[in-house]
């Protein structure tokens, strides 16, 4: 259970089911819910559902309130997702324009940092959402990248804008400026396991599991990278026949400066080295491995 969290002017309390009645009073808003995931909410049982999730999730949820017996106006959380931890908020539009916000974020950062234990957060904003955007940048997030995503409530897909603030970050006031970021590129790899190969790049190669469809899988997507929507991305594949040609097929990834260090790493975990770190005439510093199905990775960094 997450302590009260408390600042200048706001008291952040831990959601509970009594505050569905408050919670529904901006769920029920359209303009509170322009960028959210659902549609504005018809019923408060549409909100009760909303914050047994919140109660009872992998995430912690803190309402946001300027006196302890009043009304919840909004509320601050970490979202509790695999990968990079993930930050939600969300505001009566009666109360917008207070700075409310802001210091809510900042309180939520100063907990999540120092007694959490999370060295770095994400914020993933709609990118009509200019006022949310604004906010990220006023608190000290900073641009990371963007991806697409579609809520089933839109005809239409929509770019989110993902910002990120490392713990380091946050004490010393030390922001690097704005990152940018493409669009990811995905090869599919033909795989007679989809498990095995999806638990190999997870236990060797240091990979995170971003999906797993079918049970057993027959479809994956595994992810290596600093920010989710930026680094490596394959989807694995469920083929039952030998394709020979995977023993050609080779996937160049850039890496950060310690490249002999990675290579260290994925010796001592058992991984067929093809060649060790060495310094190539135009002017990378590679290694070369190949996967649990025979495709060739290699790993390179500037030399």
């Amino acid at each position: 259970m997450p302590l009260t969290l408390t600042s200048e002017r706001l008291i952040l309390r831990p959601v509970e089911l009594a505050d569905v009645d408050d919670l529904y009073d901006f769920y029920r808003r359209p303009d509170a819910m322009r960028f959210m995931d659902t549609p504005p909410h018809t019923s408060p049982e549409q909100t009760r559902k909303r914050v047994d999730a919140m109660c009872n999730g992998p995430g912690t949820t803190w309402t946001v309130r300027t006196d302890a017996d009043g009304p919840a106006l909004g509320f601050v959380d970490y979202v509790g997702n695999s990968g990079v931890p993930g930050m939600g908020y969300m505001l009566h539009p009666d109360h917008w324009g207070n700075g409310y916000m802001s210091e809510a974020v900042r309180t939520a950062l100063d907990y999540g940092f120092d007694e959490m234990g999370l060295d770095r957060v994400e914020l993933w904003i709609q990118e009509e959402n200019s006022a949310s955007l604004r906010l990220a940048e006023r608190v000290g997030f900073r641009r990371r990248g963007r991806l697409r995503q579609k809520y089933g409530k839109d005809a239409t897909g929509h770019e989110k804008i993902v910002y990120g603030i490392t713990a380091e970050q946050w004490r010393t006031g030390q922001l690097p400026g704005s990152a940018q970021a493409v669009y990811q590129l995905a090869p599919i790899l033909a795989v007679p396991d989809v498990q095995a190969a999806a638990e190999f790049y997870c236990d060797k190669l240091g990979f995170t599991i971003s999906f797993l469809y079918g049970d057993p899988p027959t479809h994956a997507g595994i992810h290596c990278g600093e920010w989710t929507p930026e680094g490596a991305h394959f989807q694995l594949s469920q083929f039952d026949e030998e394709l020979p040609q995977k023993k050609t097929v080779a996937f160049y990834v850039t890496v950060g400066e310690d490249v002999d260090g990675l290579f260290a790493r994925y010796k001592a975990a058992g991984v067929t080295i093809v060649r060790e770190p060495t310094n190539e005439p135009w002017g990378m510093r590679e290694f070369a491995i190949r996967d649990l199905n025979g495709y060739l990775l290699r790993f390179g960094k500037p030399g």
